[in-house]
């Protein structure tokens, strides 16, 4: 019985590794407002920082933090409808950190929904947010163009097994 079992548990694959980080985000958003309409503009975030805590596809290490970026378009709720920072957006995020095997470099799809605080997501990050003070206009004379823009998330990556991440045992000394 022994040998069949072993057969079975050896054809197994592997499971696919994951790795689950949790993050902060801080830097500055700008907002470009379209002329041509009071509702629709772009943002762009930046310089920002990334700082995640926890492992990376599922073996290694954050070691560290990176940076942040990200652009994309928006189209703010009816005027009436609130404050002038309620608006949905996508675009565009690339951010990066070390890890102990080596240097991340994602570059994802991004949206988002703002209604005083925000909630966001790419494939790999899933987080909360918000656009603080202080801020460049006041949402009553003029709209705000800059502020300060604080986010977290979590970090979940899956990844099939890659046949080298596991390295052979070293041979027991004869």
């Amino acid at each position: 019985m022994g040998p069949v079992v072993l057969a079975l548990v050896g054809s197994v694959p592997p499971a696919e590794a994951t790795g689950t980080a949790v993050c902060t985000i801080s830097g500055t958003i700008t907002f470009s407002h379209s002329e041509l309409t009071s509702t629709d503009g772009s943002w762009a975030i930046g310089p920002a920082l990334i700082n995640c805590q926890g492992p990376y596809n599922g073996y290694e290490r954050i070691t560290g933090p990176g940076g942040f970026a990200g652009t994309g378009t928006y189209t703010a709720f009816p005027p009436g409808s609130g404050t002038c920072l309620h608006s949905v957006g996508e675009g565009t995020v690339e951010y990066g950190f070390p890890t102990t095997a080596y240097d991340i470099r994602l570059v994802e799809p991004h949206s988002y929904t703002l209604a005083g605080a925000g909630a966001f997501t790419t494939p790999s990050l899933k987080g909360t947010f918000e656009v603080a003070p202080p801020y460049d206009g006041d949402c009553v004379t003029k709209p705000v163009t800059r502020a300060l823009f604080v986010a977290q998330a979590s970090l979940l990556r899956f990844y099939p097994p890659d046949p080298d991440r596991y390295k052979p045992e070293k041979p027991r000394p004869n």
